[in-house]
């Protein structure tokens, strides 16, 4: 450090007219079996310590020398630092530094204090997406580490267009948070409008961006995800080009993509990386499967109970003589049946992975024969209910797969009432209410509702080629 340096700091390090600073931290910090104040000198004839948690900071940021004091005893004086440049904070700046592995340096008597970015966090490496089956693409992901996360979307869009606005979220455990968003893509608007959710917040602290996105919602989330999570950066990117804005937290690697339409939940990272033809195929191929698995128990039911005359002879038959034997009605064979494969579906994804595939190989084999064979449920019903659950499988988002698989029981008992007028009933409520949903101010079924032209760059793949001037000097 240099002479002007040393004289700003020892000009920060002013007495107190009351209790110090070193005072007030002992204070907050007492009990607290990792927290340090090591005196290592003086400083304006008084003496100087580093504050810190023991367990948050890292040795290779603070150089120290020894040398003779007055007497017989030895000072240890810091001789380099080694980190990102230092600021001066108050008692409470202070406190919230420590916690997020920070150095407070401060005499006995000081009303404030140099921080010194000294933290040194435990966190996985960057390693492969461990929620998304990359086939195509960057083969890293986000970690828990906010400052990592940052880097990575920053080394994948090298442009200074690229905004970061950053905020903290919650009283008690504060927690940072950052929007990204593309000057001149993303709507003005649509920034405000996050800046200003962030602002109502109240709550003591957060854990997951799951919590954070039903705040940001608000009152608007009653079942369906209003926004894509992910964590992938080259999926961010995407989101970022395509005018969207992307939410960052401290301490998880799923990011938050916004606003989220319905068609984004059915689309994969890789349609952007195929062929326009084998994306549109692959996509509506993902439609036809939310089709099958909301209304195909449900249509077994109504044309089994209800609807028997729209059949055709020879099925009428067939599913009469897979039923004979079966004590219960159709549909509740069918809750049965449902039922027993959500179970052996969480099971798996519960259980340790060692233990899973057994446990679903027990569940989905020997289970599913033993129910056949004791005449609970029916052969046709079984072959319904596993394209049911292997439809469920092919959804992109986890979190809209959990709404199918919630929403299949209520077509089914509508269809169990009503018959095949039940299964239109339902169908025109679930378009009704997606109808008036909105995330974060642009409606849910974009672009087939309101400001298609803003949204719609990404329900379909763009291949769009810019025309460039040949470079040359003009005569």
């Amino acid at each position: 450090m240099g002479g002007y340096r040393k004289r700003s700091i020892w000009h920060a390090l002013q007495p107190a007219p009351g209790p110090g600073l070193l005072a007030g931290l002992r204070g907050s910090f007492q009990d607290m079996a990792d927290f340090e104040s090591v005196r290592i000198g003086a400083a304006a004839s008084d003496e100087l310590y580093l504050c810190y948690l023991s367990t948050l900071v890292g040795s290779e940021h603070l150089l120290f020398s020894m040398e003779p004091a007055s007497g017989s005893e030895d000072a240890a004086l810091i001789e380099r630092y080694v980190g990102t440049k230092y600021t001066e904070g108050d008692l409470p700046a202070c406190v919230e530094a420590l916690c997020r592995g920070g150095t407070v340096l401060c005499t006995a008597a000081s009303a404030a204090g140099i921080v010194l970015e000294t933290g040194d966090w435990q966190q996985r490496g960057v390693q492969q997406p461990q929620t998304e089956n990359v086939i195509q693409g960057p083969m890293y992901a986000f970690n828990e580490c906010y400052r990592t996360n940052v880097a990575l979307l920053r080394q994948r869009m090298r442009t200074p267009k690229l905004k970061l606005w950053e905020t903290s979220v919650g009283q008690v455990t504060p927690v940072r948070a950052g929007v990204f968003y593309m000057q001149g893509i993303t709507d003005e608007g649509l920034v405000r409008r996050v800046q200003d959710q962030f602002s109502k917040i109240e709550i003591d602290g957060l854990q997951d961006t799951g919590e954070l996105l039903r705040l940001l919602g608000g009152r608007s989330i009653l079942l369906y995800p209003l926004a894509v999570t992910t964590e992938r950066p080259d999926r961010l990117a995407s989101s970022l080009l395509g005018g969207k804005l992307v939410i960052i937290m401290d301490g998880t690697p799923l990011a938050i993509v916004a606003p989220g339409a319905f068609a984004d939940f059915w689309e994969a990272a890789e349609d952007r990386y195929l062929t326009p033809v084998i994306a549109i195929f692959l996509r509506m191929l993902r439609f036809m499967a939310l089709i099958i698995n909301l209304f195909l128990p449900g249509f077994y039911v109504a044309i089994s109970s209800v609807n028997i005359d729209v059949n055709r002879l020879e099925i009428s038959l067939a599913a009469a003589g897979s039923r004979e034997g079966v004590p219960y009605p159709v549909l509740v064979e069918a809750l049965l049946i449902l039922f027993l494969l959500d179970c052996i579906v969480e099971a798996g994804v519960r259980l340790p992975r060692t233990i899973s595939a057994t446990v679903t190989m027990v569940g989905g084999v020997v289970l599913g024969q033993a129910i056949i064979q004791a005449n609970i449920v029916s052969n046709l019903l079984v072959i319904v209910a596993a394209t049911t659950a292997l439809t469920n499988f092919i959804v992109v988002d986890y979190q809209m797969g959990l709404v199918q698989r919630v929403l299949k029981y209520f077509v089914l008992i509508g269809a169990g009432v009503l018959g095949i007028l039940g299964l239109v009933v339902c169908f025109a409520v679930l378009v009704v209410f997606l109808s008036r949903l909105e995330s974060f101010g642009v409606a849910y079924l974009t672009p087939a509702g309101p400001r298609a032209r803003t949204y719609a760059g990404d329900i379909l793949p763009r291949f769009k080629r810019r025309s460039r001037a040949p470079k040359g000097r003009a005569g």
